[in-house]
Parts: C-alpha cells; structure tokens; sequence
C-alpha cells in the first residue's frame, strides 16, 4: 500500500479502504480454504475430494521444507552479520575481510591520491518535499514542513545540514540520489512527500546511505491535521536522522525538540509562508513586504506566537534599512516585537537573532550585533543563515579578516548557498582586493546564472578596475528587479562611464523606480541627473534638478542617523549646482558625522569618499588631495581606476597632482 499509494498518489484515506479490503478479504479467504481444496483435477468442494486421494499432506510437508529452508537462511545471514560485520564510530556497519578485522583497517581497496575526499558521514541534505496533494495551495504548506525541518536539525550540533537555497535547485530534479549527493558533498539524503486531505496529512520520509546506496530509514506518518502531530513527525524525523548520523540526542537537543511554539495550525501555516519568502535567493525589498502580511496574520491568530514575533523584528527592521518605510511607527513596531519576542520566548535562540537584527538595523551597533549573531549561530549551530548573518556583521566592523573567514566557512559547509558567496565577493570589491573577488565571483555565475546580485558585483568589479566599455555592456544585461546592488548599478553605471543620457533614462526603470521614494534614497534621483545634466552642458536643466533636491529633502521625519546620512551626501551634491559651495561642505561634512568611518566601516568609507568629491568640486582642491590619498589606504579604500574613468572627476584633471595621484602602482591592480 506504502509503494502503490504513492505512485498512485492516493489520498489519504485511501490506505483506510485497502485495510479495510484486506480485513473483510481475508474472511472470503477463510471461507475459501475451509470450503474448497486443491487437488490434481482443479479446485472441488471439500466434502466432494477422497480422503484417500487428498494431496494436503504432500502440500503441508513442502510447505514445511520452504519455511524450514527460509529460517536457515536468515539464521545464516544472523550469524554471518554478527561474526563478520563490525560498526564504526559512528554507528554505521563497515564490511571486513577477516585480516581487515584483525589489523582494524576498512577492507575498501585505498583510495587514489587524485580521488576527491569522502563526503563528511555526518553532512546531510533534505531534499524539497513532493506534494502529493492535488490543490496547489498546499506547495507553501509543504515547503513550509521542510523549511521548518531544516530549522529543527539547525539545534542538533554535529550535523552538517545543507541550506534550503541549496537543496531547492533539486525541486523536480531528474538527478539521481548519488549525483545530487556528490554535488552537494553529502552522504545521506532525506526525500519525502506531504499530502494533504481534509483535517488529515501523511508524511513520508526516507533516508538514504548514499555510500551504501541503502535506506537507513523509512517512515510513513497518517496524522490528524494538528501542529502537535506535525511537530511531532518532525521531532521523530529528526531523531532518526541524528540516531543515523550521528547517534543519541542528549536531553537538552530533546527538550528543543519538544517545544511547540503554536498551537494554532492557521498561525502555524501563515509563519510557514513568511519564512519562505524571507529565504529567498536575491536581496529584494518585495519579498520582505509579502513576508510581512503572513507574518502579521500568525501573531494576529497567536498573539502568543514568539517565533512569528520573532520574524517580525527582522521585517520591521528591514522596512528601515532599506528604506521604504524608516517611518517612527516603524522603528515602534519592531521594538514591539522585539519586546514581545523577548517576553514569550526568553532564551530562545530566534530571540536572540532578533535582538541582533535590532542591534545591527536600527541602533547600528554592530560590534553587539556581532556577538549577538555568534550566540544565535552558536543556538543553532546547523543554521547556515545565522553564520551568514554574523559575517554580514562582521565586515562593519574592523574585523574584515574575520568577515571573509566567517563567509569562506559557510561556502564550505554548504558551496550550493549564492548568499554568502554573493557577499563576500562585494567586501572584496569594496576592499579593493579585485583578483580575490574575480576568483569568487567567476564559478558563482557559471553555477548561478539565475541570481541577479552576482551580475550587479561583475558591474562593481568593472568599475573598480576601471573597465568602463565592460562595465557599460554589463549594466544592460541587468535583469529587472528590486534589489539595491541591481538598482545602484543601473543608476551609477552611466553616470560615471559617460552615458550622460542612460543615467537620466535609468530613473525610469520599473525596478529603479520602486526605491525612489524609499527614505535613504530620496534626493538620489534629481542629484543623479543633475551631475548628467551638468557634464551634458544643461546648466540650467541642472539646477532645476538640485532645486528639486533640495526641496524634496526639507522638511522630512526624522529618521535614524545612517538612513539621514545618505540624504545628506545627495543634498550636499545639489548644493554644488546651486553655487552654494559652503552648504554644500556643511551637508558633507554632517553626513559624515552622521555615519563615520569609525563605526561603519563599510558604509562610512562610502560617504567620505562622496564627501571628498563635493571638496573638491567646492574648490577645497589642497584638502581633497589630502583626504584622497587617506582613502586610498583606508580598509574600504577607493578604487584609482575607478576615478581615471569617473567624469564627475573631469573638472580636477587639469591638476597633475591629482593624476599622480590616481595613477595606479600595477597595471590591473
């Protein structure tokens, strides 16, 4: 019925009526045997055969010698398991010859030195579930189940479990179990389907050796539809798992394992959806505000609900970061969360990844929000967004070397996951160490070609080296999206390579002008056109856009000093073509304050090279040069090539102080 059913894909009480067939059959069959008999001359009633012609005797006696026959094969297979099979450390049976026995040595012939390395016994990937339902609406329920089994064996320390974004590629996937395998570097594999009918769900699941291309378990779950039931599938799920793997639970990974965080299926579903959207590949505003409304629905059905709380930290303070809401009630909303994640879930590892977010979003503390992220990622160990998340931390702070060794760790647990790879090729960038960067990012976009991000870093990378052709044929093959890096790339792109036009037209893109109003980027639009008016020869037109500028930035809500920052630079520019040199400096120098290079390395590094260009084009020219050859040493310094091709520069290059200046040490550095 397990087999048939699947590949029938039966409902779920589909297995009711076959036990039920076999119940009632196996009355039928009784009746059968007492009523009839087998003889030579075909099937006759009992009472009709000779007793002295019955060939029942004959036909018990073979019956006698098959079972017989049968039990001396499985006692033979008995001993021969417990005299010549041993197990490993791990628990897992290891075939010996009897000198391999005696020498403690795997009878496996030696592996070739070229040969790559085993894949570690305790490294696992869970492959997407099949749905088995027939409405579509259950596909969120069922990526929902595995997002959520993903995040239960994150608390078992000593797995090695592959990341959601790395296993979703094999959704539909006509690879086998020992391609996907050798592609991720796993050795056991979980498969599985969900199906759905009425208040009932099934769960089957399956884990497979991949070495020994054998199941080392196989379950079939017919479940009430009930959070209860389903986390407790997914606990059992996760105790084969680790039995398997890696061995007993101790009591604390049991007591994690046992914690219901809702009893409300409705808010449990609804917490589902947002989670999965928030996993997704590309840094996109979109995703977070769709996130948002399932989010709410889970805590407006459980206000009790600390996990979903716990999400809505992350969104709210996303909302602010990005910008397209950094309004007070925001900043209010997500300190609510935070408090009620803090009241409901004390201790909990989503607690303390959410008093991170804070710290890292909105109070723009990262030396706290690092210590902060190591905690949670400590929690759950299994947990590769959390690592992701720490090194994200990291590379604002001093401890650039610790960001790339945190980003490098999580590539090598799971080489399938384009976020860390993605960020670590931009701080490389931004770090000025451009040969690294190209050596990460060239096997990201032959293995990701999909991903948006990794063709906005080729733009950033071409920049930096000064390639300005290249860079320029890059930004059109951009794909349409709301994500920062694509986003800024579009707009600075033809700014700085001479596409006075295409920087001007990109205002226009959807994607574009989705941020145009977001709070951190108001102004960018009329300074951008400015400058590509200006070095047009549209003096007037330009200052009509700094006008426009000035007057979109008067007057706003406050909003947090990091966000007010940038605004700031973009004002200072429109000041320039408004001939009001000492505003300028003023905007400059308070965006600086605002965001200083001593508590945002990444972001600080980007407004005082800002700053330094409004110095300079306010007729600080002795100051500028000062300032930039402190930048060109700074840990996010600024790229030499890049302003030999930036023609916001063009009116400085009458100065050979300034070309000595720019010209780069090596060819290609």
């Amino acid at each position: 019925t397990d087999v048939v059913g699947e590949i029938m894909e039966l409902p779920a009480w589909g297995g009711k009526l076959i036990l039920l067939m076999v119940v009632v059959g196996f009355f039928i069959a009784l009746f059968l045997a007492w009523a009839f008999e087998l003889t030579p001359e075909g099937v006759k009633r009992e009472k009709d055969v000779d007793r002295n012609q019955s060939i029942t005797r004959q036909t018990g006696r073979t019956l006698d010698w098959t079972i017989i026959a049968l039990l001396a094969l499985g006692l033979g297979y008995f001993i021969y398991e417990s005299r010549f099979m041993e197990r490993d450390a791990e628990g897992g049976p290891i075939l010996v010859s009897q000198e391999g026995a005696e020498a403690g040595e795997d009878s496996a012939p030696p592996m070739d030195a070229a040969e790559p390395e085993a894949p570690d016994r305790r490294a696992i990937a869970v492959l997407p579930f099949a749905n088995r339902s027939m409405n579509e609406e259950d596909a969120f329920f069922t990526e929902g189940i595995h997002d959520d089994l993903l995040t239960q064996l994150a608390k078992i320390s000593g797995l090695k479990v592959v990341s959601r974004t790395s296993v979703m590629q094999y959704r539909d996937t006509e690879k086998s179990i020992p391609e996907i395998a050798a592609e991720l570097g796993v050795s056991a594999i979980l498969e599985g389907g969900i199906q759905r009918a009425g208040n009932r769900v099934r769960i089957n699941a399956q884990l497979i050796d991949v070495n020994g291309d054998q199941h080392l378990w196989a379950e079939t779950f017919d479940r009430e539809m009930t959070v209860e039931n389903i986390f407790d599938i997914q606990s059992e799920i996760t105790q084969q798992i680790t039995l398997a793997v890696r061995g007993e639970l101790n009591e604390e990974e049991r007591a994690n394992l046992a914690r219901i965080p809702t009893n409300n299926l409705e808010a449990y579903e609804a917490y589902l959806k947002a989670m999965g959207l928030m996993h997704q590949t590309d840094y996109e505003q979109e995703n977070f505000q769709m996130a948002e409304r399932w989010a709410l629905r889970a805590v407006s059905l459980d206000p009790d609900f600390a996990q979903a709380w716990a999400i809505l930290v992350e969104i709210n303070a996303q909302a602010i970061w990005i910008g397209y809401d950094a309004t007070p009630e925001r900043e209010a909303a997500a300190l609510e969360a935070l408090d009620n994640t803090r009241r409901l879930g004390p201790g909990l590892p989503e607690t303390v990844a959410a008093e991170a977010e804070y710290a890292y979003r909105i109070q723009h503390n990262f030396p706290a929000a690092v210590l902060l992220f190591r905690e949670a990622s400590e929690a759950l160990p299994g947990d590769l967004d959390l690592l992701f998340r720490l090194g994200v931390a990291q590379r604002r702070t001093t401890d650039i070397a610790g960001a790339e060794d945190t980003f490098r760790r999580a590539m090598a647990i799971d080489p399938n996951n384009s976020r860390p790879i993605a960020v670590l090729a931009e701080m490389l960038i931004y770090t000025g160490q451009l040969d690294k960067a190209a050596d990460v990012l060239r096997p990201a976009m032959a293995r990701f070609p999909e991903v948006g991000d990794f063709k906005a870093y080729e733009v950033q990378l071409a920049l930096a080296r000064g390639q300005a052709q290249l860079a320029q044929s890059l930004v059109e093959r951009l794909p349409a999206q709301t994500s920062n890096l694509v986003v800024v790339s579009q707009i600075e792109t033809p700014l700085i390579t001479g596409d006075y036009q295409g920087a001007i037209d990109a205002w226009e893109l959807p994607g574009v002008k989705a941020y145009e109003s977001n709070r951190g980027f108001i102004g960018n639009r009329e300074s951008s056109r400015a400058w590509a008016y200006a070095l047009m020869g549209a003096q007037e037109t330009a200052r009509s856009e700094a006008r426009a500028c000035v007057e979109r930035l008067s007057g706003l809500p406050p909003v947090p000093d990091l966000i007010r920052g940038l605004e700031m630079i973009y004002l200072g520019h429109c000041y320039l073509f408004l001939d009001e040199p000492e505003l300028a400096m003023r905007a400059a120098d308070e965006a600086q304050a605002m965001i200083p290079e001593s508590t945002d390395r990444y972001f600080g590094a980007l407004v005082s090279q800002q700053r330094v260009l409004i110095m300079a084009r306010a007729g600080k020219r002795e100051a500028a040069l000062v300032e930039l050859e402190r930048l060109f040493s700074t840990v996010f310094p600024i790229s030499k090539a890049l302003l030999q091709i930036d023609h916001r520069w063009d009116f400085f290059r009458d100065d050979e102080r300034f070309n000595d200046l720019i010209r780069p040490e090596e060819a290609g550095s």
